[in-house]
């Protein structure tokens, strides 16, 4: 038989050949390959090309590059960098930079590594780059007629100008320039005549002399200044930033705000790390701020001015908080539009009279987890009510007592969605959570060492949704959920009779808990369930198996698998053999998947069954550790009889 030749390999395996190959190879192995195909494997080359000289000589690194690009001119590319460590000439590094250009290059990336740089002359006719990079180099001189007519994208990293060059010199030749990214640049102040009248978006990150930068941007709509000085001295052309719609401050200080200064278009403004000085504060930023929506604040000093100020804050839609130290308490604290309330790690004195009056909320998230669960909620005041509140995450966050979390949540009377992460010791021994608009529900309550008479009592009856894991607790009591479609319920508490009988009408249902002989009450049945998981580490698993199944007649699939590392403790309850079949085995299961199945002979006795009854099966997969396709485990379950003709038995 014929060897197959290289050029009828895939062309995904023929680029990773050549990927692999050293520079001189593999400039040779795309002219041997030009010659059997009529054409060549660079057309294929995906629409990015990196060209790095690192470690290879001048020769061979420009023989790579004629090679990859010179012999298919119709190839367009779609980013071209070039990362050079050494010195070029200018009519060298032009001559790559041509190729691109040729290809119809739209993103540019130059890297010269300190160098100095003599910006491409041929990028003045290009007109399909709309990006452009340039990175740890020296830029000397920007010619007059130098032009970038397209470019719409411009990021500068630790880029130095120097002579008579500043950054305004570059600017100029980028007419519709609309994204500027300036990081570790060092540049003379911009003139106050220049404008760039197309910018909507500037990132001034770890530079200093901003103030004249934004100034020569008046339909500026994002600015985000990151360890920059920004506002330390009167700036009066700042004040034409009329269009800014985001600010974002990072890692800075500010000294002054200018009293005339206003922002009267933005709508988000995130204070990250910011410093104040001179008597500034959070205040003084929001004072000129009328129509804002969206607040971020995080590790930045908040005073009582700062709080009295956000109640004047009559437009805020979403406030985030984060990080803070808030010693007040504000009971007239009023936001009237706010509608998203996120309070991440914030230390309160007590988080109900913080909370301001929103009529209007609807989604409250409050984390304490970087806070070792600092006590939060000393109490509910009579007066406090969140009317509109639809959504509640309650994380790490610790109580006073059992009738804190009672009262907070029945002051939510169109709650619809809850989230309870638990946190050590938060002094509440039966969460008592009633809540009749209640929709979905997740906890996890897996933090701790068991102790008596802790637990959860939970009387939701229009719930759909929940998710449930409690590996602390030895109390659980569900009252009837005739809307649930989805359970997942792990837990620790042996009274499975106490909460598995109030989810017949699961669809899906996920199940990892104790279970005695009767798991649930005589007569209960799951007339809707059709996908059924079920984790083997508990000991009475295999008994709760057999009574779903039995009482689930439309049940098409079942997963078992071990989802705690350990079995827990006790003797484990052996299969009883049965000559009945549910109604499931013989009219509707068609997929068993087993996880970490180990072959027991407990194990092989509940395979055996369901393979020798289960008339619909399609597919039955058994998941162990053993490689070795041959393994006797293996072979016995190869051995057991199938009821089922068509049924695929598969090992991974």
């Amino acid at each position: 038989m014929e060897e197959p030749s290289i050029s009828e390999l895939p062309d995904e395996l023929i680029l990773k050949i050549f990927s692999l190959l050293p520079l001189y190879e593999e400039s040779i192995a795309t002219r041997l390959l030009n010659r059997l195909r009529m054409e060549g494997p660079w057309k294929l080359v995906p629409n990015v090309s990196v060209f790095d000289d690192s470690y290879k000589s001048f020769v061979n690194f420009m023989s790579f590059v004629y090679a990859s690009l010179l012999f298919n001119e119709s190839q367009i590319l779609e980013r071209f960098h070039l990362m050079l460590n050494q010195k070029y000439s200018a009519s060298d590094i032009n001559v790559l930079v041509k190729f691109a250009v040729n290809r119809s290059v739209r993103k540019l990336r130059i890297q010269t590594f300190e160098n100095t740089l003599e910006l491409p002359s041929c990028l003045s006719s290009c007109v399909t780059l709309k990006s452009l990079i340039l990175r740890q180099l020296s830029i000397e001189v920007v010619p007059s007629c130098f032009r970038l007519p397209s470019l719409k994208s411009l990021h500068l990293f630790s880029v130095e100008f120097s002579g008579d060059v500043s950054l305004a010199s570059l600017l100029q030749s980028c007419p519709g320039l609309e994204y500027l990214v300036v990081r570790d640049v060092k540049f003379k102040t911009v003139p106050r005549w220049f404008q760039l009248s197309s910018l909507r978006s500037l990132h001034l990150l770890s530079i200093s002399g901003c103030e004249s930068v934004a100034s020569m941007c008046p339909f500026l709509e994002d600015l985000v200044v990151k360890q920059s000085q920004v506002f330390n001295h009167y700036e009066p052309t700042l004040i034409t930033c009329r269009t800014l719609k985001t600010l974002i401050l990072r890692e800075l200080t500010i000294s002054v705000v200018p009293a005339m200064f206003c922002l009267p278009s933005l709508k988000t403004m995130h204070l990250l790390s910011v410093g104040f000085t001179g008597g500034e504060s959070v205040a003084s930023l929001l004072r000129i701020c009328p129509v804002l929506e969206d607040l971020v604040v995080k590790q930045t000093q908040v005073t009582h001015s700062n709080e009295c100020t956000l109640s004047s804050c009559r437009t805020l839609k979403t406030l985030t908080l984060s990080e803070l130290s808030i010693k007040v308490a504000l009971p007239w604290f009023r936001l009237p539009l706010l509608k998203t309330l996120h309070l991440l790690s914030v230390k309160f004195e007590t988080i109900a009279s913080f909370l301001p009056i929103c009529p209007l909320l609807e989604y409250l998230v409050v984390d304490q987890s970087k806070e070792d669960g600092s006590v939060v909620f000393k109490e509910v005041p009579h007066w406090f009510r969140l009317p509109s509140l639809k959504s509640l995450h309650l994380l790490s966050v610790k109580f006073s007592g059992d009738d804190s979390v009672a009262k907070l949540i029945r002051n939510c009377p169109v709650l619809e969605d809850l989230v309870i992460n638990k946190t050590r010791d938060d002094n509440v021994m039966i969460f008592n959570i009633k809540a009749f608009s209640l929709r979905s529900l997740s906890i996890d309550n897996s933090i701790g060492n068991v102790k008596k008479n802790h637990g959860f009592v939970i009387n939701a009856p229009s719930l759909e949704k929940m998710d449930f894991k409690d590996t602390f607790s030895n109390f659980l009591v569900f009252e009837h959920m005739p809307e649930v479609t989805e359970a997942n319920v792990q837990v620790l508490c042996g009274h499975s009779n106490m909460f598995i009988g109030s989810l017949t009408s699961a669809r899906l249902l996920s199940l990892c808990c104790l279970s005695s002989e009767t798991p649930y009450p005589s007569g209960t049945t799951f007339p809707y369930l059709e996908h059924l998981e079920l984790c083997t580490r508990c000991a009475g698993w295999a008994n709760l198996l057999f009574c779903i199944l039995k009482d689930a007649p439309t049940l098409k699939y079942l997963k078992l698998k071990p989802q705690h590392g350990a079995h827990y403790n006790g003797p484990m309850i052996l299969w009883k053999k049965t000559t009945a079949v549910p109604e499931c085995l013989s009219t509707h299961l068609e997929i068993m998947e087993w996880r970490q199945y180990e072959g027991t002979k407990h194990e092989r006795n509940v395979a055996a069954y369901v393979l020798a009854n289960a008339t619909c099966l399609k597919r039955a997969t058994f998941s162990t550790r053993c490689r070795n396709k041959h393994h006797r485990r293996l072979r016995k379950l190869k051995k057991l009889n199938r009821v089922s003709e068509t049924c695929q038995l598969l090992f991974n």
